[in-house]
């Protein structure tokens, strides 16, 4: 898998990776995530050209320090993370308790919790 970014208004970060898939991408709700030395769960959503948000996805990758890991990754603009506890709150990515990123790498696949995202 090929992922080039371009800064957009969800990440502000020019970025090129490749990746080797070691199985098929599957559909992902929400990460758990730290947060202030705990754990926090976080919905997790893909952004497109547009800005609009849909199903983010996460895929098993090679990982040259771990072996293996998995790849959590969205749109053509990268992933949007929401904190559970601001799920009531639409996706916007003017809303300061949402924030962007390319993607998010997990070593373990218990912190990734698989199912169709929130609206």
């Amino acid at each position: 898998m090929h992922i080039v970014f371009e800064a957009n208004p969800n990440c502000s970060e020019n970025q090129e990776f490749i990746f080797n898939e070691l199985g098929p991408p599957e559909p992902v709700r929400a990460i758990l995530t730290g947060d202030e030395g705990r754990e926090a769960e976080c919905d997790v959503a893909a952004v497109d050209d547009q800005g609009r948000c849909s199903q983010a996805m996460a895929v098993k990758i090679a990982d040259s320090s771990d072996g293996i890991a998995y790849m959590i990754y969205g749109g053509v603009w990268g992933i949007r993370l929401r904190p559970a506890q601001f799920r009531h709150e639409p996706w916007d990515l003017a809303n300061r308790h949402q924030w962007g990123e390319p993607f998010k790498i997990y070593g373990k696949k218990e912190d990734i919790l698989y199912g169709t995202s929130p609206s």
